[in-house]
């Protein structure tokens, strides 16, 4: 439970990271100040950007001008737009410092449950915490505005890092009876921080003061490194005796109970798995479904940022909007565990994308006024906070045991392509002012047509190995008229035997010859035997 309420607080600075962009990066007004004993150049009615250049009847930059500079309509230094003069020919570069700390986290997702079954979970946690608390502090400081992407980078790397081993090292460390709870404390977790960085964005004006606010909790983590253990499931896979002993000791000691190591020992050395790598996944079965899920968790992921990052845009006022937003995500976090227990993990997810697509569309077709206008883009955002919780479980839940790792890296480096590009979703509206909302939902429509192409997987044992997977009604629905003949002779076959053979070489001669998925009748029959 100690190790439970370490790697889920943490979600709480990857919230805090993310959610303080929309007021940093806020567009600012502003005005070209042009030096005041000239004679040459003039300001332009409606172009801040340029001046007139009345000798050479030509319009200049504003900054060519000598002595002059961008006069902005709130404080210099108010936000990264005004302190680094991200306007004219650099508008929009204030977005990258959201999508690049997403992309660092899209880079190491791949390698870093790799690396955590070489050197540990623990190590592959603390490490990156501490060099995430390093690197934002780094930022509030940063000189330019290249220095800030850099360090903005780094720190998605370590975040994304500790985010991954964490959840890891949390479900390997609690008991599975347990593990059905973790979402629901992950979420208060996450929302908490998700609302600390509203409240800081009212206290702080100043972004390099509401940046190191953000960066503060991090360094209340630096006990973790005396009170994390080691993950014992990984002690044990590795034979890490020594290590396994003194795990043994200090929960003898905490938990007040006896655990023999020789069973733990003995339990390791009769299991044994295949060794799986990178190329298993283009199997084709394992392919198509990682392409599925992949797209899946890019329309998911693009959605929530999308919502998230603009809820300042839901009202006037943009702290309600903003607070709504995140608050809406507690009533979704336990909706989705009672809706996980009451219902299949398909239908969870394709009724939650379907809702999404129809709530989004609804911010067109029903158009509101007021704080009435925040009703649709709110339900979309607890629909994709219920998705959230079911389809990562489908996924993981479906995939073997020795590819589970290497498949879940690949998939969320794919679905962070939709993270990396929400911060710019915005941009459509040059298009049409409704091109975001029909975007995602055309695409969320998409997504729930794809989830009914997975196999479901609840109440279901884990499959061990590739032979053991299931490629859902895609590849069931693909069996040749001439495999479904073979299929039906060799059935008949193996009945005809249990007319002449003894009950236990018939129900045997079934079980080898008859169809895997009528295996469950042949069981019936040797125990009616």
């Amino acid at each position: 439970m100690l190790t439970y309420l370490i790697t889920t607080s943490v979600g709480m600075l990857f919230a805090l990271n993310m959610m303080i962009m929309p007021f940093i990066t806020k567009s600012s007004k502003f005005s070209c100040d042009l030096p005041v004993n000239n004679n040459r150049y003039s300001a332009m009615v409606g172009d801040s950007c340029h001046a007139f250049d009345s000798q050479l009847n030509f319009t200049v930059k504003c900054l060519s001008v000598n002595g002059a500079f961008y006069n902005y309509s709130d404080e210099k230094g108010g936000t990264i737009t005004s302190d680094f003069d991200l306007v004219c020919e650099y508008d929009g570069m204030a977005e990258h410092a959201t999508s690049i700390f997403l992309l660092g986290g899209m880079i190491v997702s791949p390698f870093i449950s790799q690396l955590s079954d070489l050197v540990g979970r623990r190590p592959l946690f603390l490490v990156p915490l501490y060099v995430s608390v390093i690197a934002n502090l780094a930022c509030v400081f940063a000189p330019n505005y290249y220095l800030f992407l850099l360090f903005r980078f780094v720190s998605g790397v370590a975040t994304a890092s500790f985010s991954m081993t964490g959840s890891v090292l949390c479900l390997e460390s609690v008991s599975v009876e347990f593990r059905s709870l973790t979402p629901v404390v992950s979420a208060i977790s996450w929302v908490g921080g998700y609302m600390l960085a509203g409240v800081f964005s009212i206290l702080f004006k100043d972004w390099r003061v509401l940046y190191f606010a953000a960066s503060i909790p991090g360094i209340l983590t630096i006990p973790f490194y005396w009170f994390t253990p080691e993950s014992l499931h990984w002690l044990v896979t590795k034979k890490k005796d020594k290590k396994i002993q003194k795990y043994i000791n200090a929960s003898i000691a905490f938990n007040k109970q006896t655990i023999s190591l020789i069973e733990c020992k003995s339990d390791n050395e009769t299991s044994s798995s295949k060794t799986r790598t990178f190329r298993d996944l283009f199997h084709p079965k394992i392919f198509v479904n990682l392409l599925i899920n992949s797209y899946v968790l890019i329309v998911m992921s693009g959605t929530y940022w999308a919502l998230s990052l603009y809820s300042t845009e839901l009202s006037e006022d943009e702290t309600t909007g903003y607070f709504l937003s995140g608050l809406v995500e507690l009533p979704a976090g336990f909706l989705s565990a009672v809706f996980l227990v009451m219902f299949k993990r398909k239908t969870v997810s394709f009724y939650s994308l379907i809702f999404t697509a129809i709530f989004m569309i609804c911010t067109v077709w029903i158009p509101m006024e007021g704080y009435w206008e925040m009703i649709f883009p709110l339900l979309a955002k607890v629909t994709n906070s219920i998705v959230w919780a079911s389809q990562p479980l489908l996924y993981s839940e479906s995939t073997p045991t020795t590819i589970r790792n290497v498949y879940s890296g690949v998939v969320g480096l794919l679905g962070e392509i939709g993270s990396v590009g929400a911060p710019y979703m915005n941009r459509l509206t040059a298009i049409n002012k409704d091109a975001p909302s029909i975007v995602i939902c055309l695409m969320s429509f998409i997504a729930a047509c794809f989830v009914l192409l997975q196999p479901e997987t609840k109440n279901k044992k884990l499959p061990e190995d590739i032979d053991d997977f299931d490629g859902g009604p895609l590849f069931r629905g693909c069996r040749t008229r001439k495999n479904k003949k073979a299929l039906e002779k060799r059935d008949l076959e193996a009945a005809e035997a249990v007319m002449v053979k003894k009950p236990d070489e018939a129900v045997e001669l079934l079980e080898e010859t008859i169809d895997p998925e009528r295996k469950e009748d042949a069981q019936e029959v040797k125990e009616k035997d």
